[in-house]
């Protein structure tokens, strides 16, 4: 009867502890986590950015594409931004015939905006350009990286000497 009675009393004290830490879980379980709606984001201030007129362009491009989800907000966000300065591009070419492709496919979302970007191709970026790739660039190393990244370089190619191979393990002495 007294274990029977000890066990009623633990059980009851258990339950009685824990009700405050049952009070503050939200309601997918966890402390305020859950499936429903999250904090609000807060506008930023724009002034403390470090670029005031980009942070407001965003804060705009993302005003108009608050009813949209996923891929096509992102797009939608794209759409709405202004337009780089071509001129302090690596590859002006580039950036230009990106622009244009922009114009053209704004306003599509989904498969129609990916058949529109099939329809405008963006010409391949230059050597030495960031977004390169692992070919050889204006320096030493990976792409155009400089001097000192390693890697793929300009060993091999036409005008290069040729790649240096890994040395043989050494082989250890025989015991006798």
């Amino acid at each position: 009867m007294k274990l029977a009675r000890s066990y009623i009393v633990g059980g009851l004290a258990a339950a009685f502890l824990s009700l405050p830490a049952l009070a503050q879980m939200g309601s997918g379980g966890g402390m305020g986590g859950g499936m429903g709606p999250g904090p609000k984001a807060t506008a930023t201030d724009c002034s403390k950015a470090a670029n005031p007129q980009h942070c407001l362009d965003r804060q705009k491009a993302q005003e108009a594409c608050k009813d949209l989800r996923g891929a096509a907000r992102q797009d939608c966000v794209t759409d709405h931004m202004p337009p780089p300065d071509c001129g302090k591009s690596a590859d002006p070419a580039r950036c230009a015939s990106m622009q244009t492709q922009r114009l053209n496919c704004k306003g599509k979302y989904g498969a129609e905006r990916q058949a529109c970007l099939k329809e405008n191709p963006v010409p391949p970026p230059a050597q030495g350009t960031r977004g390169g790739g692992m070919g050889p660039g204006a320096g030493a190393g990976m792409g155009g990286m400089g001097p000192g990244m390693g890697g793929m370089g300009p060993c091999g190619t036409a005008g290069a000497p040729p790649c240096p191979r890994a040395a043989p393990p050494a082989t250890p002495p025989a015991k006798p």
